[in-house]
């Protein structure tokens, strides 16, 4: 019950995660007891401005709480942890023996073809969490709070970069943790080359970080969020894929497809590594094969990481929300 010049707090109501992120940043006054008539006003308590660092570090876990509400990561988790399931179940009823024959009796050529399909699982987790990260803010509501707050955009795209990663990162481990499961239960696990292993794991980290600033360009750069999401996969294994296909059949090293430098993951778990390949076809003609080396890899995935999230920081920052 009301009496005087009391008044009951009030509570607003927002737009949900973007109401609450707002509010981390804003913070709310301090409810004071009323004021006595006559008597000098308060002085308001200076507020402390947050820090950079503490700014991106909200950024990272909403982005991640994001992910987790959508249950885009746990169902691309889901799908990986399925499909590397079956792989080794089909593999487990086969037996050993025969694995082994079909993998040459080594270790490095099971692990090699294994990771081989890591790229495409990259190039996914790529699209789900990045392709649509910056565009939201541009074609809903969501823009209209954040774009307001008082923190620098650079911050907003590094904190949703970096949560983008550690997902994609997430499933790349849990990918080669069933490789290397597997590596283990056929040849032992004092067979494992872990020096290898930990090179094509660092090259995956640093495709994951192209992959991921290849999406965020996409995302900067189109409206639509699902558009990010479908121009992403086409343009990064599709178009890709298709292109170094082609030529390679003109006998011309695709140096500057980001598919190809990801070869190099399995190509560090390949004892019997071969730059390249010319295969005959009759008739006198032959068709190249070209795999690239991992310092190769590392310089072609390096020089995609940089260019595209430097052109995603262009983008972001210089866009404007309207409609």
């Amino acid at each position: 019950m009301q009496t005087g010049t009391e008044r009951a707090p009030t509570v607003s109501h927002g737009h949900g995660a973007a109401r609450r992120f707002f509010d981390t940043f804003r913070g709310h006054p301090t409810l004071q007891p009323p004021t006595p008539p006559g008597a000098p006003m308060p002085r308001k308590p200076a507020r402390v401005r947050t820090s950079e660092l503490r700014q991106w570090y909200v950024v990272l876990s909403s982005q991640a709480s994001h992910y987790f509400r959508t249950n885009r990561f746990l169902g691309l988790l889901g799908f990986v942890v399925a499909i590397s399931c079956l792989t080794l179940a089909f593999e487990f009823q086969v037996g050993p023996a025969v694995v082994r024959q079909v993998q040459l009796g080594k270790v490095s050529e099971y692990l090699s073809n294994f990771i081989t399909y890591t790229g495409l699982w990259i190039i996914l987790a790529a699209a789900f969490f990045g392709g649509d990260a910056l565009s939201v803010d541009f074609s809903t509501g969501t823009g209209y709070y954040m774009l307001v707050l008082p923190v620098h955009r650079r911050t907003l795209l590094a904190g949703r970069y970096a949560s983008a990663t550690i997902a994609t990162l997430a499933i790349v481990l849990v990918y080669f943790a069933f490789a290397i499961l597997g590596a283990s239960y056929f040849f032992g696990l004092g067979a494992v080359p872990w020096h290898r292993v930990g090179l094509a794991l660092g090259l995956a980290v640093i495709y994951t970080l192209a992959a991921v600033s290849v999406a965020f360009c996409i995302s900067a750069f189109l409206r639509s969020p699902s558009a990010g999401v479908l121009a992403t996969i086409l343009s990064l294994y599709v178009g890709f894929t298709t292109l170094q296909a082609t030529v390679e059949l003109a006998r011309y090293e695709p140096w500057w497809s980001l598919t190809y430098a990801g070869n190099a993951m399995a190509a560090a778990l390949d004892t019997d590594f071969v730059h390249l390949t010319s295969i005959p076809v009759g008739s006198g003609q032959y068709t190249t094969q070209w795999m690239a080396t991992t310092g190769e890899g590392a310089a072609i995935m390096t020089g995609y990481l940089l260019v595209f999230f430097v052109l995603s920081l262009y983008l972001y920052s210089r866009k404007e929300a309207t409609g």
